[in-house]
C-alpha cells in the first residue's frame, strides 16, 4: 500500500528529555521520502510550535503541525500556555501525560519503566482534571473554551479511564468539535472496549497505536486490535505510531510496519486510508486527501 496522504498524528523526535531515534529534521526527511503527507509533533516537555515553524521552512510541501502537552513543564492545566500555543497555530492540546495523576500512580513517578529520561526530573504531584470535590476543574473549562473557539483538537493524554469519560463529556458540553482519545489500548491508561465504543458514539476519535503492539510496550494483540476497529468503526479511529523512542523502528518505517500488520490482520486498504489519512485531515481541518 502507498503511504500517500497518510499523517502520523502522534509522533516524537529529538530534542527531548527521552532518547529518540530521529531528530525533527530526520523525521521530516523520512516522512517526505516515503511519500507521507505529514505529522503532528508531540513533546512531553514543551510546545512544539517553534520547532514546527523551523521545519516548515525546509519542508514546505509537508503538512506539519505542532502541539502542546499540559505537563508541569508548561504549568500544568495552564490556560496562558494554551492561549499562546493556539495563537501560534498548535493543532492539538493534550491533557497531562507524565505529570498526570494516572501516570504517576501507574509508574510510581513521572518517568517510564520502558524508557528513561536523560535528565533528572523533580518529583511531581499528579495532575487530575478533578478538583478536591471531584468536580471538573475550572481551568479545564477555560482551556476547552479556547480549543473550541480555535477549532483545534483536544486530546486526553494519560488521563485515567474515569477522567477520560468525564473529559469527553466536558469537551462536548463546551462545544469542542474535535476530541481525541489518546492510545486507549496502552496498558498505562487502558480503556475497556465497551467504553471506547461509547466515547466514539459521543463523537470522539480514538487512536490505534503501533506502539501498543511492540514488545516492550505490548498492550494488545493484533487480532484484538482489528476486532476493536471492527466494533468501533473506522469513522472514529485515527492511526498513529507514537514512535520516536530509541531502540524502536523510526516513525515512518514503523508506520509502514503498522500498515502491513493491519493488512495481514484483514484490514483493507480503503479502511487504512480512512483511519490514517482522511480522519486525521478532518481533525486537523485541512483539505481531504486524494486517494489513488
Amino acid at each position: 500500500m502507498e503511504m500517500t496522504g497518510l499523517i502520523d498524528i502522534h509522533v516524537h523526535a529529538a530534542p527531548s528529555i527521552f532518547p529518540r531515534s530521529v531528530t525533527d529534521h530526520q523525521l521530516a526527511q523520512e516522512v517526505q521520502s516515503v511519500g507521507m503527507r505529514g505529522f503532528v509533533l508531540k513533546a512531553h516537555e514543551e510546545s512544539t510550535m517553534s520547532r514546527i515553524k523551523l521545519l516548515q521552512a525546509d519542508f514546505p510541501d509537508l503538512a506539519l503541525f505542532g502541539s502542546l502537552v499540559l505537563n508541569w513543564f508548561v504549568g500544568g492545566l495552564n490556560p496562558y500556555a494554551v492561549d499562546l500555543a493556539l495563537q501560534l497555530g498548535a493543532k492539538i492540546i493534550w491533557m497531562p501525560t507524565g505529570s498526570s495523576r494516572q501516570h504517576i500512580q501507574y509508574y510510581g513517578g513521572s518517568g517510564y519503566t520502558e524508557q528513561r529520561s536523560t535528565t533528572s526530573l523533580l518529583q511531581q504531584e499528579g495532575i487530575s482534571i478533578f478538583d478536591a470535590m471531584g468536580r471538573i476543574r475550572s481551568e479545564l473549562y477555560d482551556i476547552l473554551d479556547m480549543v473550541a473557539s480555535s477549532n483545534a483538537v483536544v486530546a486526553s493524554g494519560h488521563l485515567s479511564p474515569d477522567e477520560t469519560m468525564a473529559f469527553v463529556s466536558a469537551a462536548k458540553e463546551r462545544h469542542v468539535e474535535k476530541i481525541l482519545v489518546t492510545h486507549p489500548d496502552l496498558r498505562l491508561n487502558q480503556i475497556p472496549l465497551s467504553i471506547q465504543v461509547d466515547l466514539a458514539k459521543q463523537g470522539a476519535y480514538l487512536e490505534k497505536s503501533y506502539l501498543t503492539l511492540l514488545p516492550s510496550w505490548k498492550s494488545i494483540e493484533l487480532p484484538e486490535m482489528v476486532a476493536s476497529i471492527r466494533t468501533i468503526g473506522t469513522d472514529h479511529i485515527v492511526l498513529q505510531t507514537d514512535l520516536g523512542q530509541a531502540g524502536h523502528p523510526t516513525p515512518a518505517q514503523g508506520y509502514k510496519n503498522f500498515i502491513q500488520f493491519l493488512l495481514n490482520g484483514g484490514v483493507s486498504e480503503p479502511e487504512i486510508f480512512r483511519m490514517g489519512a482522511q480522519n486525521p485531515a478532518d481533525l486537523l481541518n485541512i483539505a481531504p486527501p486524494l486517494q489513488k
